[in-house]
């Protein structure tokens, strides 16, 4: 009987360890090509802005939610000239029929200034802590206002995006966000 054990011992060690590196492998490798994740985005900063907020201090995504091509890259082109910094112009896998302003809130300042650059837009808050403001463009993209405000008045510090590259932690904390990405109710067409 003895005998027996000792025969079998080494074959299901040798077993046992070989499903214990197989296993590993197939984690490591499941791990090792895995998509990186997303950053998450940065708190804002409350930043001085001298009562007035300007295209200067906002910075905006612009995303296809339509079927036209090209249109956020003439909406961003457009946005660039009055001042807007630029973070992002790509496709949404949303499909909208109008464009939806997404923000932290649907009265802070920079949706609102934003806002007043669109003929029929709608606005949205989900609650982002870093204040940059997505454009959502429509299938039936009425177009921009003919003379948009160029600032919209505050009163005190604004909070603001950290510029990219820097490492600063915001002065006064902000609600945190449960998504990064934006997610508009208005109505949907395919």
């Amino acid at each position: 009987m003895r005998g027996i054990i000792r025969m079998l011992k080494t074959p299901l060690t040798l077993l046992v360890l070989a499903a214990l590196v197989a296993f590993g492998g197939f984690w490591g490798y499941k791990n090792a090509t895995a998509q990186i994740p997303p950053p998450p985005p940065q708190p804002c900063t409350m930043t001085e802005v001298g009562g007035k907020l300007a295209p200067a201090h906002v910075t905006l995504r612009v995303l296809n939610a339509g079927l036209q091509g090209g249109l956020a890259k003439r909406v961003s082109s457009a946005m660039r000239s009055y001042g807007f910094n630029i973070l992002k112009v790509n496709n949404t896998d949303q499909r909208l029929t109008h464009t939806v302003i997404v923000g932290n809130a649907t009265d802070s300042p920079e949706v609102l200034l934003v806002a007043g650059f669109f003929k029929n837009a709608t606005t949205q808050a989900d609650g982002r802590i870093d204040h940059v403001v997505d454009i959502l463009l429509g299938d039936d993209y009425s177009g921009r206002v003919t003379k948009p405000v160029l600032s919209v008045p505050v009163s005190g510090p604004v909070c603001l995006p950290i510029p990219p590259g820097t490492s600063t932690t915001p002065s006064s904390p902000v609600q945190p966000s449960t998504s990064a990405t934006p997610t508009p109710s208005p109505s949907r067409s395919r």
